[in-house]
């Protein structure tokens, strides 16, 4: 990479660039590199522009995050400025960028210092939303949501920020961004649980998938719920189905979104582990590693299939379908990796 192409931030300490490159698919030309000196953990990529996010700590050992905002050219990106947020990013979600504005959601965790002494409580910590412009400056803020809580998931859609936080109980806030000077809480939703995972599947509808729990945390299940929030100052979880009856199962779309299929307009598939048994259909059914179909109806959500891939120590890689066919990857130590497909009409 040519030295006019590497960018060179005074305030990172970073010991690594982050490279992007470009490529034209009409063309055969080489491909367009650019670097910056960072040391870039998330990023959020659109038509409309692309940023790249580094964490930082400040001497007071808390977290914040540095924003650097490119910009397309003809012929690849150019680096244009940064801007800098409290706390910490929970995956790619957490951002949206509209052109005008960028919008960012944070967890930041507040330290107290006593002479050398440096101490942080999970009672300070705190969960933000900033809205910068393209100049990277903060213009509207709404911070200190739910005091001692995290941030499990995000989704923005149009003008709506959902954020959900998690401690014992599980808040969905509902946040109007319509005024990017003054974003504004327009509602909240407290209930056992947490999503990892927000899907829009509706203009008022959002599919959340996560844990469940009671008043006093989680119990080791997962459950999908459908919120409807076509009321943004009063959201509602109009349907929930929880996926094991007292078995410990986990999902990993927290940290893959990719492993969340669409299947058409009303049907999407999810994958869960569950290492005990599960209760389907009020039969016992073995432990292991599965798909669930769900379907939306006038009566919320349903479940519609099982599709077990074998036992619990696979790792899920990811699925499509094809037609009538559906298609799932997984991996495990033991065997490899393999693809298992099921008939969706049988």
């Amino acid at each position: 990479i040519s030295a006019g192409c590497i960018s060179v931030i005074e305030e990172s300490e970073a010991p690594t660039y982050a490279v992007i490159t470009t490529l034209d698919l009409d063309k055969d030309g080489d491909p367009e590199s650019t670097a910056i000196l960072g040391d870039c953990g998330n990023i959020y990529a659109s038509s409309k522009g692309l940023f790249l996010c580094e964490n930082i700590y400040t001497k007071k050992a808390e977290e914040t995050t540095k924003i650097y905002r490119f910009e397309y050219t003809d012929t690849g990106v150019e680096y244009k400025c940064a801007g800098v947020v409290d706390g910490y990013l929970n995956d790619q979600f957490s951002m949206s960028y509209d052109g005008e504005y960028f919008r960012v959601a944070t967890t930041a965790n507040k330290t107290k210092v006593e002479g050398d002494m440096v101490s942080m409580s999970v009672d300070d910590r705190v969960n933000n939303l900033y809205i910068l412009n393209n100049d990277m400056k903060i213009v509207g803020k709404v911070e200190d949501l739910a005091k001692g809580e995290t941030i499990q998931s995000v989704r923005f859609v149009g003008n709506m920020a959902y954020v959900v936080t998690f401690r014992q109980t599980d808040p969905l806030f509902v946040i109007d961004l319509s005024n990017p000077e003054k974003p504004t809480v327009k509602g909240e939703l407290k209930i056992p649980g947490f999503s990892e995972y927000l899907h829009p599947i509706t203009e008022n509808l959002l599919v959340g998938v996560g844990q469940d729990g009671t008043q006093t945390g989680v119990n080791g299940d997962c459950k999908v719920s459908l919120f409807d929030v076509s009321n943004p100052y009063e959201p509602k979880e109009s349907s929930v189905l929880k996926v094991s009856n007292g078995a410990y199962c986990h999902t990993t779309v927290g940290y893959n979104h990719k492993v969340y299929i669409t299947l058409s307009d009303n049907e999407f598939a999810v994958p869960f582990t569950v290492d005990w048994y599960i209760n389907s259909n009020n039969e016992l059914s073995q432990s292991g590693c599965y798909y669930i179909r769900y379907r939306l109806t006038t009566d919320g959500l349903c479940e519609v299939a099982r599709y077990r891939m074998g036992s619990n120590n696979l790792q899920i890689m990811g699925a499509t379908y094809v037609e009538d066919t559906f298609y799932a990857v997984t991996n495990s130590y033991e065997d490899g990796t393999f693809v298992t497909a099921f008939d969706l009409v049988t």
